[in-house]
């Protein structure tokens, strides 16, 4: 967990809700200096998304770990450099073999590193052909190591497979782990749909929800609602 991540949610957050009661501290407080604050579905929306980002910083590590020693029997690496062949054909029989001896078929989740990064994050529910599948990649002759852990059963694999790429940060996938209805949920899904279904109740901010909030009296004559009042959502922009 970065020892960042708590300050740079709640600061997010912050800045969130400061958008949110601009025009309300201004119409009792008066205008503060330089250009009005105002709240829109774009600062919502990319508030959202940096929000999910920090909590995966912050939780992705430790909640794979757990889930991982919950759900996973152990783990075995195979190096593509150290003497299995020089051509991919060579590498991906060698591959095979190793595969069957140490483990045969099962539910499985394995991981392509290239040095200390992440290439590739799958699940397989058979043999060692569908990962020997991916030598034929271009980026293959980068991977300096292939990850196997065996899953207990194929209700926890998707869940594994989602949290192994928000904790890995594979640079080749392009999609989120696939699940059906069955299966297990990803935890951190769970708490990005959390974040996203709370924010957007809490800033939706439609006309019938702030009549009242509209016929606010100022405190003085001089101050008043503040330019950027209408992209704060009082025409009912948002959502």
């Amino acid at each position: 967990m970065s020892k960042h991540a708590p300050v740079a949610f709640r600061r997010e957050l912050d800045e969130l809700f400061d958008r949110r009661t601009a025009w309300l501290r201004a119409s009792v407080t008066g205008p503060r200096p330089g250009r009005p604050l105002s709240l829109n579905r774009r600062h919502v929306r990319d508030s959202i998304g940096r929000l999910q980002e920090i909590a995966s910083d912050a939780l992705a590590d430790r909640l794979a770990r757990k889930e991982f020693q919950a759900s996973v029997r152990g783990r075995h690496s195979w190096h593509p450099k150290r003497g299995k062949g020089h051509g991919r054909y060579q590498k991906r029989q060698a591959f095979k073999t190793w595969f069957a001896d140490r483990f045969g078929s099962g539910t499985y989740i394995y991981v392509f590193w290239a040095r200390r990064k992440c290439v590739y994050v799958g699940k397989t529910t058979k043999s060692g052909s569908r990962i020997a599948g991916h030598f034929e990649k271009h980026w293959f002759s980068n991977v300096t190591r292939i990850d196997v852990y065996r899953a207990n059963g194929r209700g926890a694999l998707p869940a594994l497979e989602c949290l192994a790429i928000h904790r890995f940060q594979p640079s080749r996938n392009r999609f989120r782990a696939e699940r059906k209805k069955w299966t297990r949920r990803c935890a951190l899904c769970r708490v990005h749909r959390d974040i996203k279904d709370e924010l957007g109740k809490i800033f939706r901010l439609r006309l019938d929800r702030f009549k009242a909030t509209r016929r606010l009296p100022a405190p003085s004559s001089r101050v008043g609602r503040p330019s950027g009042a209408t992209a704060l959502g009082y025409a009912g922009g948002y959502p």
